[in-house]
């Protein structure tokens, strides 16, 4: 079965070219016009993917990106669409939980590159197995979750992703920029790499509501962050 994606736009122009290009890699597609319609379809399907478009009527691109992170389907892979290509935009995506964002006006060749390169990455992490403990935190890496005792995180998929890694390594330490290479699976490091310093502390935050004795995720003064147990 192939996979399913929706695109989210108010340009019927851009929603024909979305589908067009990838149901001719055999991709399954579907399109809404305003954010409100998009929600819906996303609560009533089974979607790989979201193609979201960030000045929509209705609902914007930032409010469909924090409902669908809320929801029972937050786990679900997002590319942010921006006609404006600011940077400010692409770190705000990035922060609210979006994995990837594409610059209007795109190349179909570019945003199907784009789309199975994410797809690869999400379908790697779900099939990694065994489980990871430390301390009171336990990530299992087959289901997907992290739990710290019997309660389990309530993390993005992306903070899920970096703890991942980094409990992967334990011990050693990341740039910002191997970060956002290794999770996102780009290079920007002339401002995007912010967008690692919310996720990590979200990620603290998070655990420290039910383990304040120990410490996971650690600042490496002049370098990045380590997973250590201390």
């Amino acid at each position: 079965m192939s996979d399913r994606i929706i695109v989210i736009d108010d340009d019927e122009h851009v929603c024909d070219l979305v589908r067009i290009a990838l149901e001719a890699e055999g991709f399954s597609v579907d399109a809404a016009l305003d954010g409100e319609d998009g929600m819906s379809k996303i609560k009533d399907n089974d979607y790989s993917l979201v193609l979201l478009d960030i000045m929509l009527p209705e609902k914007d691109g930032w409010e469909i990106c924090r409902e669908i992170r809320s929801s029972d389907v937050k786990n679900i892979p997002i590319i942010m669409l921006t006609a404006r290509g600011e940077e400010v935009d692409r770190v705000l995506g990035l922060e609210l939980g979006a994995d990837d964002y594409i610059t209007k006006p795109f190349s179909p060749r570019e945003m199907v590159a784009r789309i199975k390169a994410l797809l690869r990455r999400t379908d790697e992490y779900n099939k990694l197995e065994g489980k990871i403990e430390y301390g009171n935190l336990t990530i299992d890496s087959y289901k997907y979750n992290a739990r710290v005792g019997n309660n389990e995180l309530e993390l993005t998929p992306k903070e899920l992703d970096l703890l991942i890694l980094l409990a992967n390594n334990a011990g050693k330490p990341f740039t910002r920029e191997e970060l956002l290479k290794s999770v996102w699976g780009f290079d920007d490091p002339a401002g995007s790499t912010r967008t690692i310093d919310e996720h990590i502390k979200r990620v603290r935050s998070k655990i420290q509501q039910y383990d304040q004795e120990h410490a996971y995720i650690h600042t490496v003064w002049g370098i990045g962050y380590k997973f250590e147990v201390k």
